[in-house]
């Protein structure tokens, strides 16, 4: 094994534990705040296991290789029986990872995407959209997964050592397909919820504080822009799976940041999960305290995920403050001077 094969299992290793560290914290303060998993929750369950799944068969691959193989080599070297179904399976494990983490990095954005409608939800021009949303990142999803499987015909030059399978094993296309979807999808995500940031009643500072938290997916796509072919030898295992290392970290920080950043208080006296959702109550100028800390009406707050005291409301610029120790509901009536 070489340098470079050695290099991609560490940083494989690493990334991959610190992708699920911080899947793991936002769990383990989700059940440290006393509250039920909520569906993002469960989505990031299964982000895990395809994480858990994709380092694994990544690091097969990288030290049993695959079949894309350089000329050079195949003329220089003569494979053996053990080599040739190492590098079988390998490119077997291969194709199944594409899956396996093109479902991670969805998964991620969908996560994000139920982070914008809990915010949104108050809003009825923006639940239209974020239902346009989840169209697009169903469509991409499938497009991007259907790819994986047209470049080689037939199908098991996927998996062919010898003779040489050719080119198509590299999946060229495959690739730039991910990149531009990835990208794409990446984009309107960080664009759905600007215009209520930009125009909340707030201060400038917390206005770019906000903005600034929900555009760190701006690293995502400088990530997938690296991971184009036309940088380098870009169609390389080796070069795909230290990259792929690499953005399943980025995903999982873009997409758990933000609640992370809204469970970090440790001491509550009211426990957020005892919040009702009232979605009849509908008035201008009403904001619920939801789970994830983040609502969005006609105004937005984005605060701890608990109130130690109720005086604490007055950073809301509250009007009033109705407690009822009946159904445990918080409501903050906030002033509104336009509409978003």
């Amino acid at each position: 094994m070489d340098d470079n094969s050695k290099n991609t299992i560490i940083m494989t290793g690493v990334f991959g534990f610190l992708s699920a560290v911080i899947m793991f914290l936002r769990l383990a303060m989700r059940k440290a705040r006393g509250q039920a998993f909520n569906l993002s929750d469960y989505l990031t369950m299964a982000a895990m296991v395809c994480l858990a799944t994709r380092t694994a068969f990544a690091t097969v691959v990288t030290l049993w290789s695959n079949n894309n193989l350089s000329p050079g080599y195949r003329t220089s070297h003569k494979l053996s029986d053990t080599e040739i179904y190492h590098r079988v399976v390998g490119s077997q494990l291969t194709l199944v990872n594409r899956i396996v983490y093109n479902t991670y990095i969805w998964i991620q954005k969908a996560v994000v995407l139920l982070l914008y409608r809990r915010m949104l939800d108050r809003l009825p021009g923006p639940q239209r959209i974020i239902s346009l949303y989840w169209g697009f990142l169903t469509t991409t999803y499938l497009a991007v997964q259907s790819v994986t499987f047209v470049e080689c015909r037939p199908f098991s030059l996927y998996w062919q050592v010898m003779p040489n399978p050719g080119s198509c094993t590299r999946a060229p296309v495959q690739l730039i397909v991910f990149v531009a979807l990835n990208i794409a999808t990446d984009v309107t995500l960080i664009i759905l919820p600007m215009p209520w940031l930009i125009g909340i009643k707030q201060s400038f500072n917390r206005r770019l504080s906000l903005i600034g938290l929900f555009s760190i997916g701006f690293l995502l796509i400088a990530i997938a822009i690296a991971r184009l072919p036309i940088y380098g030898n870009g169609t390389s295992q080796v070069n795909r799976n230290t990259w792929g290392s690499i953005e399943e970290f980025a995903a999982a920080f873009v997409a758990n940041v933000p609640t992370l950043f809204a469970l970090r208080r440790r001491h509550p006296t009211f426990d957020n999960t005892t919040f009702q959702t009232m979605r009849h109550a509908s008035r201008a100028g009403f904001t619920e305290v939801l789970e994830e800390g983040i609502t969005v009406t006609r105004c937005v707050e984005f605060r701890r995920d608990t109130i130690n005291d109720l005086k604490e409301a007055e950073k809301f610029e509250s009007i009033c403050i109705e407690h009822s120790s009946q159904n445990n509901l918080v409501r903050v009536s906030v002033p509104v001077s336009k509409k978003l």
